[in-house]
């Protein structure tokens, strides 16, 4: 993936969520649209009428990409990001502008743990296929003050015809003041580009046009070389892999990752589980098991799993699905998030349950979709043990 440079400068110690493109199965736009919603933001205020997107964390500075011209008057007026949740936080100094391209960085300040978007390449989405746009328009009624989040889906029409400001994705849709600066995003909701303006006049044959344009990610620095490893990242694709000698405990788990027997593996994770709680005799864990699970322990398992599966499996790429689709980190049951993380990683099919046998045991599986930790029978009794591990996961490797 080739991207100009200078993104990476102004962004400095803040992490990016940056992405290769695979060939996986596509999303479907509900799945899609559970990945969108946490980290669009709507920006208003004084003079803020559009949308953005979270890219980056740094500690609790949040970094938001949006179109310069929504907040290039930041100085002049008071500005707010609101969160998916209806959070609201003041927009910190003035907006960052990103080289030449009507794009912004702007940044805000939270306690709250918000997912972070994954940026995917722009140019491996082709004329004719399907992108979906998030954001918060501006009610086209004048009696109407309040702005609801959208999803929409749209088709690329055509692309990279050297237009000022970086404007080369063409897309089908109306426009709708107040989505600019929201992202664009492929089917696997990965972020391709940003939301930008409307599209007026005449192709090249003189046929009339109308769209929306956008800037795709192409546009946009390399920032993979830029950034430093920073434990606040929210992607395990671009993880430092362990490189401390392997205790004795975890060497078979080794062995068998590397020999890519992933079912073997996560039989060997499960195994490993109950002898470091002490729970072999009885086969299976208690809530204070998992909630007093050995933290180095845990960590060096989901170490192995992201290092052998090149970032493919582990506890913290399913923790990083757990919060896209809106779960939270504070230990407590939620079993409805638990149902959709089922449906991403491929644990469901056609909204019912897989059995153990039939899970994906190659890397042809979804991303997240191991470790099962070998759950045979009874799985809906035992939901807890993923988002209490989770929340007890309280690092990304």
């Amino acid at each position: 993936m080739k991207f100009s440079q200078g993104l990476g400068v102004i962004l400095g110690t803040t992490t990016l969520a940056l992405v290769q493109y695979q060939p996986v199965s596509a999303l479907t736009p509900v799945e899609v649209n559970d990945i969108a919603k946490p980290i669009t933001v709507m920006i208003g205020g004084l003079d803020g009428k559009g949308s953005g997107v979270i890219v980056a964390k740094n500690g609790n500075t949040y970094t938001v990409l949006t179109a310069n011209h929504v907040v290039k008057k930041a100085q002049y007026g008071i500005y707010e990001i609101i969160t998916h949740d209806g959070q609201k936080y003041p927009m910190e100094n003035k907006a960052q502008v990103v080289g030449k391209l009507d794009l912004a960085l702007v940044k805000f300040t939270s306690s709250k743990n918000y997912p972070v978007a994954k940026i995917a390449n722009s140019q491996t989405v082709k004329e004719g296929e399907t992108v979906y746009n998030s954001g918060f328009p501006i009610p086209s009624s004048s009696n109407s003050q309040q702005r609801n989040y959208f999803f929409l889906t749209s088709q690329i029409t055509s692309r990279g015809r050297g237009e000022n400001l970086g404007y080369d994705l063409f897309f089908s849709g109306s426009p709708r003041p107040g989505m600019s600066g929201g992202p664009i995003l492929n089917n696997q909701g990965e972020v391709i580009g940003i939301y930008g303006k409307a599209e007026f006049g005449r192709s090249e044959d003189g046929l009339a046009r109308d769209g929306v344009q956008g800037i795709p990610t192409e546009k946009f620095p390399n920032l993979i070389s830029n950034i430093p490893d920073n434990t606040q990242a929210n992607t395990p694709r671009n993880n430092p892999t362990p490189t401390e000698p392997t205790p004795v405990i975890f060497q078979n788990l080794e062995t068998l990752l590397k020999a890519g027997k992933w079912r073997e593996a996560d039989l060997e994770t499960w195994n490993l589980m109950k002898k470091l709680t002490k729970r072999e005799q009885e086969g299976w864990l208690r809530l204070e098991d998992v909630k007093n699970f050995p933290r180095q322990e845990l960590r060096k398992m989901d170490q192995l799993w992201v290092k052998y599966s090149n970032g493919k499996f582990g506890f913290s790429v399913q923790k990083q699905i757990w919060l896209e689709l809106g779960g939270k980190l504070d230990g407590e049951p939620d079993f409805d998030t638990y149902l959709k993380l089922g449906s991403r990683v491929g644990w469901r099919r056609n909204n019912e349950w897989l059995s153990y046998e039939s899970h994906t045991f190659s890397t042809n599986a979804l991303p997240g979709h191991l470790p099962r930790l070998g759950i045979r029978k009874g799985f809906y009794t035992k939901s807890w043990i993923y988002y209490i591990l989770f929340s007890s996961l309280d690092y990304n490797p």
